[in-house]
């Protein structure tokens, strides 16, 4: 979202340029680009072509090129830049989430570390050390990157493009959810979000009242259940024909659902109460002011199946230990996007940044009004 308000910088075609014309100084916050503006400007670059199968959109996870094989290849990018610790583990997880929404494996990964002047040899090695653990268990092969001390940085920030195959019948894509489908979620809400909190800002949560035991807990969910999609891709795949698939991330659940809509030009209707808010993750939010359903969300997984089939996936995801549950329904446009609160339909809220970035952000400016305040 603009600081300023103001609406987002216009696209104006002239003869064969794109050229972008500004109203105002903008300024943007922590987060995704906005998506009007992230449109815009994919219209102004030269994407597309006959091998790619599928390329950069809104809601769309990863990209799929067509080499001519018996296989098709798939590609993401996603960076690192919340977490402290495990930061490998991190990374390749991220990276393997977007690629498990195709229906693809993983396979080749490159990282780029950008890491701060001055710091330690030992936290390097740990860095490199977790994303090999990583790479071992989901049996996905270091190939390349770039490593170098970047002047103006206060931490780590690593950079993976993962590569990875789907068969060529099988790839699915955000664009095909349709109207009448059932919107399925596997996982719990939210685990990545409330797991950094509760890692990085243990003291913050006591001094507001958490329990010791709702913050350990939720500390511990980057290892178990951990935030990697893939079993749940995987079982969903096996169990019956998936339309669409989609991780919610920075920005939380009714952001990735705006994006399935986004780009499925559906519209949807979205049970609050089936929703799988996990207990510590409410607590957690309540203490820090937090709506849960805009807080970074990868360890949940969005689906979209034939109505018929959405019991059989429920099943077949709980047998797999995955909790689940059927949310809501795909619907037409027209319909718009709707959230039910006690039987009540509202709007689907919509979060201009994550609010893990928003609370950061808070929590900066709070330290630099205490600084200012001693300063005098």
């Amino acid at each position: 979202m603009c600081e300023t308000g103001e609406k987002f910088p216009r696209i104006i075609r002239q003869d064969a340029e794109i050229c972008p014309v500004y109203n105002v100084l903008v300024k943007l916050s922590a987060g995704k680009l906005p998506a009007e503006l992230l449109r815009s400007l994919l219209m102004s670059l030269p994407v597309g072509g006959p091998q790619v199968v599928v390329g950069p959109g809104i809601g769309e996870d990863a990209t799929v090129i067509d080499l001519g094989g018996p296989e098709l290849l798939v590609a993401k990018t996603d960076p690192v830049t919340f977490a402290g610790e495990d930061a490998g583990l991190y990374l390749l997880a991220v990276n393997c989430n977007d690629l498990a929404t195709t229906g693809a494996e993983p396979r080749w990964l490159l990282v780029t570390a950008l890491l701060p002047v001055g710091i330690e040899h030992e936290q390097v090695v740990k860095i490199f050390s977790s994303l090999g653990r990583a790479c071992t268990e989901l049996g996905v092969t270091l190939v390349g990157g770039h490593t170098e001390m970047t002047v103006g940085l206060d931490h780590p920030i690593l950079v993976g493009c993962l590569l990875g195959v789907a068969p060529r019948d099988r790839v699915v894509r955000t664009a095909n959810a349709r109207a009448g489908d059932a919107i399925i979620l596997a996982g719990g809400i939210a685990v990545e979000g409330s797991a950094i909190l509760a890692r990085e800002h243990r003291d913050i949560l006591l001094a507001k009242g958490v329990n010791q035991e709702v913050i350990n807990r939720a500390a511990a969910w980057l290892q178990k259940p951990g935030i990697s999609i893939l079993p749940a891709a995987r079982i969903a795949m096996a169990s019956c024909d998936v339309h669409a698939m989609h991780d919610p991330t920075e920005g939380g659940l009714t952001t990735a659902l705006h994006e399935i809509a986004e780009a499925a030009n559906v519209g949807l209707r979205i049970d609050g109460s089936a929703i799988p808010l996990l207990p510590e993750c409410k607590r957690i939010c309540e203490a820090l002011e937090l709506d849960p359903l805009g807080l970074l969300a990868s360890g949940a997984l969005l689906l979209c199946v034939d109505s018929g089939d959405a019991q059989r996936l429920v099943e077949r995801l709980n047998e797999g230990g995955i909790a689940a549950a059927r949310i809501g329904e795909a619907v037409g446009r027209t319909e718009g996007r709707i959230l039910l609160r006690d039987g009540r339909p509202s709007p689907l809220p919509q979060f201009a940044r994550d609010e893990l970035a928003r609370y950061l952000e808070t929590l900066r400016g709070s330290n630099l009004t205490m600084e200012v305040d001693d300063a005098r």
